[in-house]
Formats: structure tokens, C-alpha cells, sequence
């Protein structure tokens, strides 16, 4: 199923999958039977709100009900930081601002609303475009439309629907097609993998949310911090060399973020270290001649050859001579 969803997807527009479909994909649904069972699911609810008494009045209005149709009868668990699984939405009824934000854009489409997703950063909203202009929607919060009007009430309310300060920087919001909507829940299931250090699977996520928009500055940020993170876990299990390996594949994707260039050295120093306390000094020498000539400006590969050097010159004094019995 990710395979047909990145074929689709290669030219930046969805051709056989659907918004829905896509997000669906996205979200780790892979057999066509599960992607047609909630298919099915979410069609029955744009079936029930065909036939409710709800989408009478002006095009605003109309909106009003899908959004209140939405609370109502799906997003019915409250608000879950979680719950991107759009699978685990339509189940359990629980939610986070990008999945509400899916659903919303899905049930709005299929009644002839054009729908775009807002994202900035840590957050997603609901741009509905009208005739008299644009409607945006804050997903996560059910009472939104009673509030939007009022200068201070709805940051309150969105505070207390999500039990935080409201996120995202609305100046920095920026309107994403389906396709961008399914790499944020790539870049969602990314972060809960790198929070459970799951580091090669958050990495792959962060990697498919840039596939698909390969613009999301979050994404990039957080599978360069994935990379890192993983690095660093790395050196302290002291899978040194598979630690400095990844670093450097790190440095190739982003030679000028500087986290990768410090625990280049870091691990390094925890390897030489090791090295030395294992009595190993011409390996940690020849470790280090390697560091200083990929990364000669760091200081510590500089001196490190000295303090090596002197290590195991002391090692070599303190060791038994032949023939002298130990003490």
C-alpha cells in the first residue's frame, strides 16, 4: 500500500488513491481489505450527515454542521496527543489535531467544500475556502464556532481542550494539499518512535513525510534529531563504530547542523576513552588519525593524540617488568 501510495503521489497530486486513502496509508493500514473496511466506515458517516436535517443554511452554516456532525458522532473521545492512527480515530473515537484535522477536510469534501489543511509548527487546522472568503477551523476544539468570534476565548478554550497552551504560530501556518497531510502523519508517527527510542523505524517515518513533502521543515529537523539522538544512544551503548557511521551519513544530509559535528566528537572521546582504559592505545591512536583528518578543525581530535600518547606511556611505566615478581 506505500508503494502505490508514493507511485501516486510521485508528481505531487493524488490520482488513484484518495485524500482519505492516503491518509488511511499513511497512517500503517498495507492490504487493500482494511483500507476498503475504513473506507467504508467514513463513507457511512458522510452517509448519515447526507441524510440529517443538518445542512440547511448558508455555506457558513452548512460548515458549522459538518464540524458539529464531526464532534457529535466521531471525534467523540476528547482530545488525545496520540491518536494520528486515523484507524485507531474512527475506532476509539479519540483524536489529535491532525487527524480531526483529516476527517474534518474529508467529510467537508465529499459534501463540495474545498478544504485545505493549515500547518505550522506543532500544530494542523482546517482552511475551508468559501465564496465570501476563508473559514479557518481549529479541529481540536468543539465549540469552536462559538468561540472564534471572541478575542481572547477560543486560545483559552483550545488551552483547555488540549490541556496545554494553544501551539503553533498562526503568521507561520501554511496551506498543505492531502499529500503534505499524509506526510504529517508520517512526521507524527516519527516523533512517537523517537520518543519509544525506536530509532531506525523514526527515522524511516521522518524520511516518507519528505518523501511526500519534501518542504516540511519539521519533518527535516526531526529526522535530523532522530539521527543524532540514535547516534548518541549508540556511543553510550558503545556501538562506537556504528555510532561515528551514522554521524557521518548525517553530515552528508546536513553538513551545517552542528549537533552531528559535536557528537562526531563526542563519541570519539568516549571511544578513545574506552580504548585506552582496554590498554589498546595504538587503536585509539589510528581511531583518532582517522577523526582528525574527516574533522580537522575540532580541538579535541587535535590534542587528543598528546593525552593518548601520554596514557599509555604511563601504562607502559606501571606495567610489571619481565622477571620482577608482582606485588
Amino acid at each position: 500500500m506505500e508503494s502505490r501510495l508514493f507511485a501516486d503521489a510521485a508528481d505531487g497530486r493524488l490520482h488513484e488513491l484518495s485524500p482519505l486513502a492516503a491518509a488511511l496509508v499513511a497512517s500503517g493500514i498495507d492490504t487493500v481489505d482494511s483500507l476498503r473496511h475504513y473506507e467504508q466506515k467514513a463513507a457511512a458517516l458522510v452517509g448519515q450527515l447526507r441524510n440529517s436535517t443538518a445542512l440547511a443554511g448558508t455555506p457558513r452554516e452548512q460548515v458549522e454542521a459538518i464540524f458539529g456532525f464531526l464532534h457529535g458522532h466521531v471525534l467523540r473521545g476528547g482530545y488525545d496527543l496520540a491518536y494520528t492512527d486515523l484507524r485507531r480515530v474512527l475506532d476509539d473515537g479519540r483524536f489529535n489535531c491532525v487527524s480531526a484535522t483529516v476527517l474534518m477536510n474529508y467529510l467537508a469534501g465529499q459534501l463540495g467544500f474545498d478544504c485545505r489543511g493549515l500547518e505550522m509548527p506543532g500544530h494542523a487546522m482546517t482552511r475551508v475556502r468559501l465564496a465570501d472568503g476563508v473559514l479557518d477551523i481549529e479541529t481540536t476544539c468543539p465549540h469552536w464556532f462559538h468561540l472564534r468570534d471572541d478575542s481572547w476565548q477560543p486560545s483559552a478554550t483550545v488551552t483547555n481542550t488540549i490541556g496545554a497552551a494553544a501551539p503553533g504560530d498562526r503568521s507561520k501556518a501554511r496551506e498543505v494539499s492531502p499529500i503534505q497531510m499524509a506526510a504529517m502523519i508520517y512526521y507524527n508517527r516519527g516523533v512517537d518512535l523517537l520518543n519509544g527510542k525506536r530509532f531506525a523505524e523514526a527515522a524511516q517515518a521522518n524520511a516518507k513525510a519528505l518523501r511526500l513533502d519534501p518542504q516540511n521543515a519539521t519533518a527535516r529537523g526531526n529526522l535530523l534529531a532522530t539521527v543524532n539522538n540514535w547516534a548518541i544512544d549508540l556511543g553510550n551503548s558503545q556501538h562506537f563504530t556504528d555510532a561515528v557511521d551514522l554521524l557521518r551519513r548525517g553530515l552528508v544530509m546536513d553538513a551545517k547542523f552542528e549537533p552531528f559535528a559535536q557528537n562526531y566528537v563526542h563519541v570519539h572521546r568516549q571511544w578513545v576513552d574506552q580504548l585506552c582504559r582496554e590498554n589498546r592505545f595504538e587503536e585509539a591512536s589510528q581511531v583518532l588519525s582517522r577523526a582528525t583528518a574527516e574533522m580537522p578543525g575540532r580541538d579535541y581530535l587535535r590534542k587528543a593524540q598528546h593525552e593518548v600518547r601520554e596514557r599509555w606511556a604511563k601504562a607502559i611505566a606501571a606495567a610489571p617488568k619481565a622477571g620482577t615478581p608482582a606485588k
